[in-house]
């Protein structure tokens, strides 16, 4: 039967890095196994590459950091998934939350998170191929021209007509590039602080702490980590909404933060599919004309010349 202690095991595993997602499951099911955190974080390290981040935190406490320290000086700085670990393993301490479940609520957010920008690379990997080739095509043009025998590359280059077209057509390149480059940024998401934070929130909730008291500790701690606040009510609002109804605000949090990046991620896809109809206008008015222009027109004022000289 697998288990991650088998996954894990030195000198079995694959040397890959290891995603948040997926090193704190196993930890989770290391410490639900009997293993204290120490030995978790030395289990999922086990596995990585001598510059992954769990590898970084077994360092620190090798050197003498506590746990707590180690985690802090491994994992500042990093990406907001490796930072929420950070935040997430300090407000269940600091609010006596059970460590294996709350590592299991968050690899489950973090897996989730992760699963959307794949989706979204997948999605944007069309339209960015789509924008190589046609950028290639210029180059392709003059190739063509040049095992035909036409001197397309002597006028390009060596008269005044040529070196105008040059410019310009380099000029509309340089647009093309610009333009597909904010059209793909505005359809990639930002991070989602909302859902980060009702993460947090659940897990300081999880121990038994009053909704003002956890809602403190996860401010604190997103500013410690260095994780912007929202800008939402809807901490304060699931409070209020527990205390009319009766139902543990740890679990509305929880699926109200799977509701947050399940329409995240229909938006976000929704976005990407309509890029590729969008990246088709700087295609057609920018790119296309810079092919004319280094492509087509030398092309053609070289077999002009040669047809008069002949």
């Amino acid at each position: 039967m697998w288990s991650p202690l088998m996954t894990l095991r030195p000198g079995t595993a694959p040397k890959r890095p290891a995603e948040p997602g997926e090193a704190l499951s196993h930890m989770a099911a290391f410490l639900r196994a009997g293993l204290t955190p120490s030995s978790a974080w030395r289990e999922v390290a086990a596995g990585s590459p001598e510059t992954d981040i769990p590898v970084a935190v077994v360092r620190n406490m090798d050197g003498g950091s506590s746990l707590h320290d180690a985690i802090v000086q491994a994992l500042q700085g990093q990406s907001v998934a490796w930072r929420m670990v950070g935040a997430s393993w300090s407000i269940a301490r600091d609010s006596g939350s059970p460590l294996a479940p709350t590592l299991s609520l968050l690899a489950q957010s973090v897996r989730e998170s992760e699963q959307m920008h794949r989706q979204i690379r997948a999605t944007v990997a069309g339209p960015r191929a789509t924008m190589r080739l046609v950028m290639l095509l210029p180059v392709m043009a003059l190739a063509a021209g040049a095992v035909t025998g036409v001197n397309a590359l002597g006028i390009l280059f060596g008269t005044p007509l040529g070196l105008t077209a040059l410019a310009a057509a380099g000029a509309l390149m340089v647009g093309a590039w610009w333009w597909m480059r904010v059209l793909q940024q505005g359809a990639l998401p930002g991070e989602d602080l909302g859902a980060l934070e009702l993460d947090l929130f659940a897990i300081a909730t999880s121990g038994g702490a009053l909704p003002e008291v956890a809602a403190s500790r996860v401010e604190r701690a997103m500013i410690a980590w260095l994780i912007p606040p929202s800008s939402g009510t809807a901490v304060s609002d699931l409070t209020a909404l527990s205390r009319r109804v009766g139902v543990p605000v740890s679990g509305l949090a929880k699926e109200r933060a799977v509701m947050m990046r399940s329409l995240a991620a229909v938006e976000v896809l929704e976005a990407t599919n309509r890029l590729e109809v969008k990246v088709v206008v700087p295609l057609g008015l920018l790119v296309l004309p810079a092919f004319v222009l280094v492509g087509i027109l030398p092309m053609g004022v070289a077999i002009w010349n040669q047809a008069q000289l002949a």
